[in-house]
């Protein structure tokens, strides 16, 4: 986000009304026209009834334009980036779903819509078993050059392995956060986060600085975790627990979503058990079940592009198109578009045409990678 875009404060002030959500904002918008005329003619929408009165009381009296200034000389301050629903840089996963947060407050720089990505999730009780299987998870994904950014929530237990594997292993990270970037929790993992987002990775919320924990917000900032990924993986689940909850969000997402299997009578597989003997979750037992169900292929060293074959030169879309594909490793069809400046549907034909080719392969989640 631009700070020195002045609609920005509008922005930031829309999240702080209290008990309007993401789809409350958006019919904020579609009512009143924008955010700015919001908040500079609140008088003028609430007597014609284009908003209700107590929406227009909260924004007289809450003082929310001067707390979104503040807000943003904090994040200015703190090198902490806004990303807005309708920026560039905002996931195009995340924001593709439904509840996608209006705001994303991050710290670190992490392009989300350049690689795969994978979630870890489980229980704060992981033990020894979980942990081994997140580590050679892991440790695999990056033996077979499969570039991946690693996503989890930073709580205790799986979360933290999967963090802490990546860091291991030299791959990507990013923690996703119930509460605003002025606090680490839990505590104990304060020099975990600082090493994510020195190495690399990022801490992403929802929540501005300053925003309290609240237990309410963890199943905020599952969604998110959902939202993100590709795929999710469910390393150690107890029968009820926030690992099953981010599982539930990332079928309505249509992610993928895979468990390692326990023991009947292990009560911290016994979540991962129920989702996949409910159809909920494909059962895995290391990173080549993984890759073989994603159809992620071990990445090699490219070649130089051939923009022309002997027998089949190619068109100079699918020069642009493979270019960008090269350059970006596995790609989503909307950055692909972007990138390229064609139309969504002249682009779907031509990458089906470019199948055909044997030019390009289409991935899961409407990625597509350079052959």
């Amino acid at each position: 986000m631009d700070f020195n875009d002045e609609d920005t404060v509008y922005k930031v002030a829309a999240t702080m009304i209290p008990g309007v959500g993401a789809a409350g904002i958006r019919k904020l918008v579609a009512n009143c026209g924008s955010l700015r005329n919001l908040f500079v003619n609140v008088d003028a929408l609430a007597k014609d009834d284009a908003i209700p009165a107590r929406i227009a009381d909260a924004i007289r009296h809450n003082s929310l334009i001067d707390k979104a200034k503040a807000q943003i000389e904090i994040c200015i301050r703190h090198h902490i980036d806004i990303l807005y629903i309708l920026d560039y840089n905002y996931p195009r996963r995340l924001a593709q779903c439904d509840g996608a947060p209006t705001l994303l407050y991050t710290f670190g720089k992490v392009n989300f819509d350049t690689s795969r990505t994978v979630g870890i999730v489980g229980t704060r009780s992981c033990d020894s078993d979980g942990k081994n299987n997140i580590f050679a998870l892991v440790e695999k994904l990056k033996a077979d050059n499969i570039n991946a950014i690693i996503i989890s929530g930073l709580a205790l237990g799986a979360d933290t392995y999967a963090h802490q594997a990546a860091l291991q292993y030299g791959m990507t990270t990013a923690a996703v956060l119930g509460h605003g970037l002025n606090m680490v929790y839990p505590a104990e993992n304060r020099k975990l986060a600082s090493d994510i987002a020195h190495s690399g990775g990022a801490l992403i919320t929802e929540f501005y600085y300053g925003q309290p924990v609240n237990k309410n917000n963890f199943a905020r900032r599952n969604r998110i975790i959902a939202g993100l990924c590709d795929a999710l993986i469910v390393a150690q689940s107890k029968i009820k627990g926030g690992a099953l909850i981010t599982a539930d969000d990332a079928r309505k997402f249509r992610r993928e979503v895979f468990a390692f299997p326990g023991r009947t009578t292990d009560r911290l597989y016994a979540g991962c058990n129920y989702l996949i003997t409910n159809n909920k979750a494909t059962l895995i037992s290391n990173a080549d079940d993984l890759e073989k169900m994603l159809g992620w292929t071990k990445s090699k060293k490219m070649s130089p592009v051939q923009t022309e074959l002997n027998l089949m030169p190619l068109s100079p879309d699918e020069v642009a198109v493979i270019d960008v594909l090269r350059a970006n490793g596995a790609t989503f069809i909307d950055t692909i578009a972007a990138m390229t400046k064609m139309p969504m549907q002249a682009l779907s034909s031509l990458l089906l045409t470019m199948e055909f080719k044997d030019l390009v392969t289409s991935l899961p989640g409407k990625y597509y990678e350079a052959r």
